[in-house]
C-alpha cells in the first residue's frame, strides 16, 4: 500500500461511530484507531482472507480484549491507490489497543498473522484518533456501509473552539434535513507517512450505497455543498476524496 491516509475510517462506520465520545465536561475524548493497507497475495481474494478472519475471531474471542474491526474494500480510488483494503481495528482505549496488540504477539497470535500475511500481506501500520462529529445511525443491521474520506487542514488562525461550533451548526442542518450519515475527524498519530501534509481525515459515513447516493444528491443538486461551504469554508479546505465499501468483521459491545 502506498497510502493508509487516503482512505480514512474515517469512519469506521457504525460501531466507533457509536463510541460515545463526549465526557461529562462535554471534552472531546479521541478513539484510538489503527490501520493497515493490505493486497491480496497472488490468487487470493476476500474468501480466503474471511477464512482467517474466523479463525482470528475465535482466538479474541478466548480473551478479554475489547477489539472491533472493519474491513475498507476501494470502490472509488485513483491509480495512485495500490491497497486493495484497510484493515480498521478499534479499542475504547490506546491500554485497550496495546492489549489487543500484545495478543497478537503471543505463540498463536503469531501463528494467526502468518496467515494473515499468506493471504494479505500488509505495509503501512498507523495508528490514529478519531473525534466523532456525527453518529451514524445504522439500520441495516448487517455489518455493511459506506465512507467518504478526504484530507482536511485548516486555516491559518482557526481555532478548536470555531471547529466545534462549526460542527454544531452542522448537525443542526444535518438534523434539519434528516441526515442518517455519521461523519468524524481521524488525527496522524504513529507511522504516518511523510507525503500526508493535511491536519486530519474527514469521514462521512452511510449505511448502504441507497443512502450514500441520497446524501451525494443533496449534495451536489440540494444545496448541500454550499451549507457544508458555509459552516466550515473559511476554516479549513479539504481534498483528495474517495470513496469504500466497508465491511464490519468484529464488533465488541
Amino acid at each position: 500500500m502506498t497510502n493508509f491516509i487516503k482512505i480514512i475510517f474515517a469512519s469506521l462506520v457504525s460501531l466507533v461511530l457509536s463510541f460515545s465520545i463526549l465526557a461529562d465536561d462535554d471534552q472531546p475524548t479521541f478513539i484510538p484507531v489503527e490501520g493497515f493497507g493490505c493486497n491480496y497475495a497472488p490468487g487470493k481474494d476476500m474468501n480466503d482472507l474471511m477464512r482467517v478472519v474466523d479463525e482470528w475471531n475465535e482466538y479474541v474471542d478466548d480473551s478479554d480484549v475489547q477489539y472491533s474491526a472493519w474491513i475498507f474494500s476501494t470502490y472509488f480510488y485513483s491509480e495512485e491507490e495500490t491497497a486493495d483494503f484497510f484493515w480498521i481495528g478499534a479499542s475504547p482505549t490506546w491500554e485497550e489497543l496495546g492489549k489487543a496488540q500484545a495478543l497478537m504477539m503471543e505463540p498463536k497470535g503469531q501463528r494467526i498473522n502468518s496467515k494473515f500475511n499468506s493471504v494479505t500481506p500488509c505495509n503501512d501500520h498507523t495508528n490514529w484518533g478519531y473525534e466523532s462529529v456525527r453518529v451514524l445511525e445504522s439500520e441495516d443491521g448487517d455489518n455493511q456501509g459506506v465512507s467518504s474520506i478526504v484530507w482536511c487542514s485548516l486555516t491559518e488562525g482557526t481555532t478548536y473552539e470555531q471547529v466545534l461550533a462549526a460542527d454544531k451548526k452542522f448537525n443542526e442542518y444535518a438534523d434539519s434535513m434528516n441526515m442518517k450519515g455519521g461523519a468524524g475527524r481521524w488525527y496522524p498519530g504513529s507511522g504516518i507517512p511523510s507525503r500526508f501534509d493535511a491536519d486530519f481525515l474527514w469521514s462521512q459515513d452511510s449505511d448502504n450505497h441507497v443512502e450514500w447516493g441520497k446524501a451525494v444528491d443533496q449534495a451536489v443538486n440540494g444545496g448541500g455543498n454550499q451549507m457544508m461551504q458555509s459552516i466550515y469554508g473559511d476554516l479549513m479546505t479539504c481534498n483528495n476524496r474517495a470513496v469504500y465499501n466497508v465491511t464490519g468483521v468484529r464488533s465488541n459491545n
